[in-house]
């Protein structure tokens, strides 16, 4: 399976949800980018590990992790290699010994982040899922696929309460496919 590099750009917020955050991750020309959706608490672990606050090195993940590399000489990488229910699949793969096992994938950014060892991505999925990358924007696109449904239910009710009734039915018209693709492989 052919992999694209991917590096950590930033991690922006969605404006309406409080408990969800994005992670942004580029490849290495800067073209394209990728959104992940992650946890209120997984962009506060973000937030202090880039402003490189005192107590990180006292961390849990930081701790095990130099118990691990004072322990074991190893590579590691992030591969991020499906897209399952709205949510991406990974795995943190040990090339030197051939072995991969799977990890949210947010918490394996924060892993390849705060360790430094390089992300990738199937190159497939790189392509469906990414947007241009735009070091300027304000504003980040992210394909509806990898919302979930809760959030999707969220935004609807969101979006008649603000009478904004093209967006409802366009959230509408998202959920009542998706129920359809639901029933359709349960027969």
């Amino acid at each position: 399976m052919p992999l694209v590099k991917l590096h950590f750009k930033g991690v922006s917020e969605i404006l309406s949800a409080d408990d969800v955050g994005l992670l942004i991750l580029a490849d290495e020309e800067n073209a394209r980018q990728l959104s992940i959706i992650c946890d209120k608490q997984m962009t506060y672990q973000f937030g202090l590990r880039m402003s490189k606050a005192e107590i990180v090195n006292q961390l849990l993940p930081e701790v095990l992790w130099q118990v691990i590399t004072r322990n074991i000489d190893m590579r590691y990488q992030l591969v991020i290699n499906d897209l399952i229910d709205g949510k991406y699949k990974a795995l943190l793969y040990m090339p030197d010994i051939l072995q991969a096992i799977p990890i949210r994938v947010s918490d394996g950014v924060l892993l390849a982040y705060m360790a430094n060892f390089p992300i990738f991505i199937d190159e497939h999925l790189m392509m469906r899922q990414s947007v241009p990358y735009d070091d300027d924007s304000t504003g980040v696109a992210v394909p509806v696929n990898i919302i979930s449904s809760e959030m999707l239910k969220k935004a609807l009710q969101k979006a008649v309460d603000e009478e904004d009734y093209k967006k409802a039915s366009q959230i509408r018209d998202e959920l009542k496919r998706r129920n359809a693709s639901d029933t359709s492989t349960k027969e």
